[in-house]
């Protein structure tokens, strides 16, 4: 199960990345417009962040992986919903955004990469959740309390001796 959050990280970041690339270069108020050029009325700080906890997550789940330490887990999960919070925020700006009379980039960015993103999101942070309570734990393995130690995924290399 662990991998396949990382499969479906992958995937939420590539929707993500493609809604991004509509609001470069995009000016911030119509004063700042150059002729021709669409404004976007997504918060800076949010369009920032956003994506910002989502890498974020991502490097803590690595270090999950690799060090096994089951609080890690329990971190990404938080940092994850954290970034789902803010993405809400700019959901709501975005579809507000098309009821007004004023063409902005949110305009352009498509409903349906804005909707397969939320869902992969969604999926991420509940397969996140059933690794941190256990679900995908072998039999008879209780790892899921916060603060234990699991073994890690990628298992560490051992020294080879060279015989003389």
């Amino acid at each position: 199960m662990a991998q396949l959050v990382l499969g479906l990280w992958a995937a939420t970041a590539f929707f993500g990345a493609y809604m991004f690339s509509f609001t470069l270069g995009a000016a911030r108020s119509r004063a700042e417009a150059e002729p021709g050029q669409l404004t976007s009325k997504l918060p800076p700080f949010a369009t920032f962040v956003h994506p910002l906890f989502g890498l974020a997550g991502l490097a803590l789940w690595i270090a999950y992986l690799a060090a096994g330490q089951q609080s890690l887990a329990w971190i990404t999960l938080v940092v994850l919903i954290a970034g789902a919070g803010i993405g809400d925020v700019l959901l709501v700006k975005t579809l507000g955004s098309r009821k007004d009379a004023e063409h902005t980039v949110e305009d352009r960015i498509p409903t349906s990469a804005m909707a397969i993103h939320g869902i992969l999101a969604v999926a991420t942070i509940g397969a996140v959740l059933l690794v941190c309570l256990g679900v995908d734990s072998q039999e008879g393995d209780d790892d899921a309390d916060f603060g234990k130690t699991m073994a890690p995924v990628v298992q560490p290399v051992q020294p080879v001796q060279v015989a003389r």
